[in-house]
């Protein structure tokens, strides 16, 4: 059963990858995505075209090429990088700017404070390492490997409301690239139970070293994350940026997991997609301290 639930996840993600390896030809220049006050450079901000598995990252420098959206010109693409205020474009009026500026959220997230007597610190999520079954975010269909850029997954956690998300761990493999790098992401969820709203003000990103099969720790007390009233939110990683260490038929980039009647994977293929659900235990657990 596990073996045919692999396989057929694999296979049903696929159709995206395939998809996206028929582009033609890279012939289109490249827009640069900027701050909008201060002019510099927003380093892999995402672009995707609304509800369909299409898009791409930027770069380190904030440049993309169009053509790797994968979009027609009357198709409308959404520039999108936390703390920023989201653009959307015609592909047609896109490919007219060789920079794009985002603007500033003009409202941040205020500040919570919360009183309590006693506070409680507890791990949510997915401890083990182990498992029949995983998310690989390369696909066998994926023939050029820029084609992976903007896959997203995570796991659905329940906690009390009012607590902070002081760290994050993740548990990845990976031998197929040099200079991996993801984007964390702490969502509240719809009426759809999908991932909506992000609960950030500011970008988490973190590289992942060569070769490795270990887990990933985030410090996140920096970020100062309440999760407010939720009580289920979800923790999801975007793929950013990723070298192929050399040329092979398939790449492996994955997140060990375990089928689950109560647990929750999510995952879409681009940052605009729309998000599909699977009864899967993925190995990611966040810290929280909460009051009691």
């Amino acid at each position: 059963m596990m073996r045919r639930f692999s396989g057929l996840f694999l296979v049903g993600s696929a159709v995206a990858g395939a998809a996206l390896a028929a582009q033609g030809p890279l012939n289109q220049p490249t827009v640069r995505v900027v701050d909008g006050q201060r002019k510099q450079p927003i380093p892999y901000a995402s672009v995707g075209v609304a509800g369909r598995p299409l898009g791409t990252v930027a770069d380190a420098q904030g440049g993309f090429v169009l053509a790797r959206v994968g979009a027609a010109d009357t198709d409308t693409v959404v520039v999108s990088c936390v703390g920023y205020q989201s653009r959307r474009l015609l592909v047609a009026d896109l490919s007219k700017l060789p920079e794009l500026a985002l603007t500033p959220q003009a409202a941040a997230l205020q500040e919570v404070q919360v009183h309590a007597d006693t506070w409680k610190r507890r791990n949510v999520g997915r401890e083990g390492s182990g498992g029949f079954t995983f998310y690989n975010f390369h696909l066998q269909a994926d023939k050029e490997p820029a084609n992976k850029l903007g896959r997203e997954v995570g796991a659905i956690l329940g906690m009390k409301p009012n607590s902070f998300v002081e760290e994050a761990y993740v548990y990845i493999r990976q031998r197929s690239f040099r200079h991996l790098r993801f984007r964390l992401n702490v969502r509240a969820l719809d009426s759809q139970d999908h991932p909506a709203a992000s609960l950030l003000t500011q970008d988490v990103q973190f590289a992942v070293a060569d070769s490795t099969a270990s887990w990933q720790h985030l410090d996140l007390k920096p970020y100062n994350i309440n999760v407010g009233p939720q009580s289920r939110i979800a923790v999801t990683l975007e793929w950013l940026d990723g070298t192929p260490t050399k040329q092979q038929d398939w790449y492996s980039v994955s997140i060990p997991a375990a089928l689950s009647a109560t647990h929750r994977m999510v995952f879409r293929d681009k940052s605009e997609d729309q998000w599909k659900v699977q009864p899967i235990n993925l190995s990611l657990y966040i810290t929280t301290v909460s009051p009691d």
